[in-house]
């Protein structure tokens, strides 16, 4: 299962991809989490229905001096919003573009 996450917050420059990425490996997620260019952090998420639910829990977060998330959007795979370039991942990455 694929999910689109795009994560609101105080959520770029603190940190927040990696905590994402190490978050990830720990639940058996592939996928990739990237800066977006209104300030939030997008994140494609691949693996099973229950992984991802923890995986969810893992990345919301609000924390003093770090990570504040506000919101998290899900978006699934069938919804018009999901990007169209979005590719199969072997691990999971911090992508910079």
């Amino acid at each position: 299962m694929r999910v689109f996450f795009v994560v609101h917050g105080f959520v770029q420059g603190v940190g927040y991809r990696s905590l994402v990425k190490r978050a990830a490996e720990k639940h058996k997620i592939k996928g990739m989490v990237k800066n977006a260019g209104d300030g939030s952090v997008e994140i494609i998420a691949d693996g099973k229905e229950e992984d991802l639910e923890v995986f969810k829990d893992a990345i919301n977060m609000d924390i003093a001096h770090g990570p504040d998330v506000r919101e998290i959007e899900q978006i699934a795979e069938s919804d018009e919003r999901f990007p169209k370039n979005a590719k199969g991942y072997k691990n999971f990455v911090i992508e910079t573009e």
